[in-house]
């Protein structure tokens, strides 16, 4: 099949939950039908049959009329067959291709978009919730992370549930599984949190970990933040050690002792939990933190609480070094390969 694929995001470095899940599914689309890129700043992208760059980036790039024709003649100069895209952002041009060309629509939801902002509480949540459900009307076919943001598109925008299907954020587990993991030596103990900072809920978990966590842990232990953005952060939170944007957040997380995430708004599945069980090491998390992760699959690796004293209490007493495994099923849900091989609609 002839596909175009939508995304509002750069395809590299891969630093962020949004990031990584479009370039896992690009991979797959790419392994098996002719795909037209269209990322911002792609270019050269060998992968690609075709591109159609993108000039703007993020919320800049919600609508661009010059960019729309540049994909209307894509679409029927190539005869591609399918219009596929990858966030909301990127979800209105995906809309109104449709319209014009009448080729069938696949829209990927990281989020529930219109829930995240009102969880937010920015005033005017309701004007995504209008514009999410004008998208998804469009759509012929809707995957999402979760089961929980699947029962919110269904409900909130009555959508046929036929035609909305979870596929969960994974890890390339293989190549994490099989990486190699350094002895921790005499270093201290080390406790991560990772995430691009300038995500409001990223940053509120920051501030969380310095002024509700880290006054209850012990002082010989290191509290890490790595990500990119969030430069105020650091001359606010100075007990902290940032480490900015790391181009192996998984060699960094092999070479801390846990994860912790007081993440207290947004919505999705982590994808940093993931990550972290998949390198053999252990998370404490709230509930909204781990919110869409299949518990048994986690297993013990995954400790879920709402008090930041429990959480700190579990730092206090992780033992340095130690290897946490997940439960059963955890490989056959989480692996990219295996997602997309079984939730892609074509």
């Amino acid at each position: 099949m002839r596909l175009l694929f939508l995304s509002p995001f750069p395809p590299r470095p891969l630093y962020g939950g949004a990031v990584v899940r479009n370039h896992y599914l690009a991979r797959h689309l790419c392994e098996r039908h002719q795909v037209w890129g269209s990322f911002v700043g792609l270019d050269g992208g060998e992968q690609f049959a075709g591109e159609v760059p993108l000039r703007s980036e993020g919320r800049r790039a919600l609508f661009d009329p010059q960019f729309l024709w540049r994909a209307y003649r894509a679409l029927r100069d190539n005869n591609l067959q399918m219009i596929v895209s990858t966030s909301l952002i990127a979800g209105l041009h995906g809309a109104l291709l449709k319209l014009l060309t009448g080729l069938p629509f696949w829209m990927d939801e990281h989020n529930v978009e219109w829930h995240c902002s009102k969880r937010y509480g920015h005033r005017f949540w309701w004007l995504i919730y209008l514009l999410e459900g004008f998208i998804l009307k469009q759509a012929d076919h809707v995957t999402c992370v979760s089961d929980a943001d699947r029962e919110r598109l269904i409900s909130g925008f009555r959508l046929d549930p036929e035609r909305v299907v979870v596929a969960p954020n994974g890890v390339d587990y293989p190549r994490l599984a099989n990486s190699e993991s350094g002895e921790p030596g005499e270093r201290p103990k080390r406790i991560l949190f990772f995430g691009v900072l300038d995500y409001p809920p990223n940053a509120e978990a920051v501030r969380v970990l310095a002024t509700e966590i880290a006054p209850r842990v012990e002082d010989d232990i290191q509290l890490l933040v790595a990500g990119r953005g969030g430069e105020s952060l650091r001359d606010s939170y100075p007990d902290l050690q940032f480490h900015g944007f790391v181009d192996d957040i998984h060699a960094l997380i092999r070479d801390c002792d846990g994860l912790v995430v007081p993440i207290l708004a947004g919505g999705g599945t982590r994808m940093k939990i993931l990550e972290t069980l998949a390198c053999d090491r252990p998370v404490v998390s709230t509930s909204c933190g781990a919110e869409g992760i299949d518990r048994v699959a986690a297993g013990e690796a995954l400790t879920v609480t709402d008090s930041y004293e429990e959480m700190a209490r579990w730092i206090n007493e992780l033992p340095r070094g130690k290897r946490s495994k997940t439960g059963p099923g955890f490989v056959e849900l989480y692996d990219w390969e295996k997602i997309w091989q079984n939730k892609a609609p074509l």
